[in-house]
This record gives structure tokens, sequence and C-alpha cells, in this order.
């Protein structure tokens, strides 16, 4: 199973959400002929530059040729070698570095290549395989000893198998394997319109990424019950009827917990993944909640409502226009002493994982100034309270004004 990633920024298909590159492989399990001949065929038909198709590979397998296969991996960098020797098969990719057509020189020539071995590697996704490409290897010992012509320029190595166990692998690389995976935003690598225009994406397709890649049980969010602040507070005030928003709801446990209550709810989220698991899980639990998709940038709800409950939303906000649109639908979705119930990270909380924000109660009071009281302020956690590892919490009651 690949490793989840983190800070994803719009929807993909599955091949390329679940693509990673393991270094655990298992050692026992050949790959069949047809499987390696999809994958080559994947790559036979990805585009060149003047249909050149520049590549050539050598396959060495394992299981049908080890001769060949233990001269690429004795070829290998040390450390490759040492999760490599679990692949069944390794892939040499080759370039022709000039056109056949009229033997000048193809500047395209590597990235064509690539091209090629990428469809490759996800032909083996969609297989059930897993790959991992090397640049760590001595070229002139593979040429020599796999006899490549010299006018070949030898682009990379790929491991090809099944992935096992991470607890197969050497202690080294487990560290490596465990890491969510990461990338550069969007806005680093995309110009808008001229160079230095930074390029943003509609978070609303980041959040929808999510949910469509995870399962609810397993996003970070996940709670399973109504959230301990939020249960404390309605019982403290012996509130369980009237109109609720739920903001943001996600999952859908919170909501459903509310509706529970006797509370008329309303569940918002700007994934449509997320809205629709939470109408599966209301049929399921059998209570009725109006789920919409809805951004509270710029809401089209239809309030007031005498109670709503944001478990992670506001932090999610760095700019201050965007904290602005928030503090402004608030105003309009909140009845007259109507409750928000605003749980964030605390600024005590120092994980690089988790929102952009993190606030403390003079934070909440300087936001919330004009149009709300701060009834309360409390330090408090994400997740189970007598969990040490969960994130560090600020709960805030704020009533409007």
């Amino acid at each position: 199973m690949a490793q989840q990633r983190i800070n994803v920024q719009a929807p993909i298909e599955r091949l390329f959400a679940e693509r990673w590159s393991t270094r655990a492989f298992d050692a026992a399990k050949p790959i069949s002929a047809e499987q390696v001949a999809s994958c080559l065929e994947a790559a036979r038909w990805a585009p060149s530059c003047f249909g050149a198709e520049p590549w050539q590979y050598l396959v060495a397998n394992r299981f049908y040729d080890a001769a060949s296969w233990q001269l690429v991996l004795d070829a290998l960098a040390p450390k490759n070698q040492l999760w490599a020797a679990h692949a069944p098969v390794l892939i040499v990719t080759t370039t022709d570095p000039l056109f056949s057509h009229n033997g000048k020189t193809n500047r395209w020539a590597e990235y064509d290549a690539g091209q090629a071995t990428q469809c490759l590697c996800l032909q083996a996704e969609s297989l059930g395989l897993t790959s991992h490409q090397m640049g760590g290897f001595d070229p002139d010992a593979l040429s020599s000893a796999l006899a490549i012509p010299e006018n070949l320029q030898i682009m990379s190595v790929t491991a090809l198998g099944y992935a096992a166990d991470l607890a197969t692998i050497d202690a080294d690389f487990q560290p490596m394997e465990a890491a969510p995976r990461t990338r550069k935003p969007l806005s680093e690598i995309v110009h808008n319109g001229r160079w230095g225009t930074t390029y943003s994406p509609p978070a609303a397709a980041g959040w929808e990424a999510r949910y469509q890649e995870t399962s609810t049980e397993q996003l970070p969010w996940f709670y399973p019950e109504l959230d301990a602040d939020f249960a404390r507070t309605l019982a403290d005030r012996s509130l369980n009827k009237g109109s609720a928003l739920d903001l943001g709801c996600g999952p859908g446990t919170q909501a459903v917990a509310l509706a529970k209550m006797g509370f008329s709810v309303t569940a918002s989220d700007v994934s449509r993944s997320a809205v629709a698991s939470v109408r599966a899980l209301a049929e399921q639990e059998q209570v009725d909640i109006h789920c919409t998709v809805d951004n509270v940038l710029d809401s089209q709800l239809n309030g007031p409502f005498d109670l709503i409950i944001d478990r992670g939303v506001f932090h999610c906000f760095p700019k201050p226009d965007d904290q602005q649109a928030y503090l402004n639908s608030m105003a309009q979705l909140l009845a007259p002493d109507g409750l928000l119930l605003l749980k964030c990270f605390h600024k005590d909380e120092t994980s690089e994982m988790g929102p952009p924000c993190r606030y403390n109660e003079a934070d909440i009071h300087r936001f919330f100034a004009n149009g709300f009281e701060l009834i309360e302020s409390r330090d408090s956690c994400f997740g189970s309270p007598d969990c040490e590892e969960s994130p560090k919490a600020l709960f805030s009651i704020l009533r409007k004004a």
C-alpha cells in the first residue's frame, strides 16, 4: 500500500496517486512473462519527437536469466543493491541521442525515454506491481557487462516486482519508506500566464482529492463520536435542539451525533465526496441531515443557525482576506445569541504536519472582536484526550453579539 500523500491540491487518477517508489520487493514472487510484456508494450506506445521512439530496454529477470540479472545488480550503487536484490526484474533504459532518419542530435531523446519508462511504471501499477527507478549505477560497467552499444546512453535501471511488507527491508531504509509522500506546492512549480506570476489551485480541489483517495476512517481528522469539547459544552448548557451547522463536516460523525441529540442538522463541506459520505452515514444511522456542498468563504447557505461547530476549518486559512470572509460568513449564518464552537490547532503545536495556522486565546479574541463575544477559550487536543500524540488544540466558545 502506498504511503499517504499530504498537501494534495487536486484529484488525480488512482494510478498517479498510488504509485510510489518502494524499496520493499517480494523476492519470492515472480512476475509473469505476460506482465512484463504489458509493461514494455505501454512504454512502446509512449509519445516521442518525430515518432522516433529513441528508447531501448534490456530486461533481466532473476527467475529466467539469473546471470544477466546479477550483472545488472552488480552495476548498481551499493545502497541500491541492498534492496534491489529482492526485485525479480531489473530493466535497463537506454536512449539513442541521434535521430535515426537524419543522424542529427535528438535533444528530446532523454525526455522521451523518461516518458516511455513512466508509462512502463504506470502500467506496472495497474497490474498490481510496484516499481522503483534508479539513477545510482555504473553506466560503464553496465555497458561492458551487457554488451550495450556505445552509441546508446544508459538512463536508468528500474526494479519491478510485487510489494512486500516494509518490515522486510533494511532498517536504514525504514524511515524513508514510512514517511508521507510530499511534493513542492503547485505555486512553486507553475507560473500563471507570465513567468513569476503565482498559480493558485482552488483549495476545494485539494480537499476533494483527500476524500477520494483516503477512506474516512484513515483521515487524520476522523473522530468516531462527538468531539469531547463539543459534547461537554452542549451538556453544560443543556443544548439539544435547534438548528445546527456542521461546518466542514468531513466524515460526518459530528453531524450524525448532533442529529441523534435532537438538533436539526445541516452538514456542509467543499468536497463532494465528503458530503456523499455524510449522506451515506446518515442513512446508515437513520437520521435526517441536510447535506450540501458549500464553501464557507463564499457561502450560499441559508441561515440562521443556533449552533455552528467548526472542528478544523478556520485554521486552514492563512490569508487575511480568507479569514475575513470566514468571519463574514459566521456573522451571516449565526442567529443572534447563536454559538460558534471553534476547535483549531494551538500555537504550542510544533508539528510540521497539519494546517497552516495555529492560534492562542489572544488571537481568537482579536479575530472575533467585532460582532462576537469570546465566552471561553481553553487548551485541548484533537483526537483522544488520553493520547499523548494527539495534536494540541485550542477550543473556543463564541457567541454572536
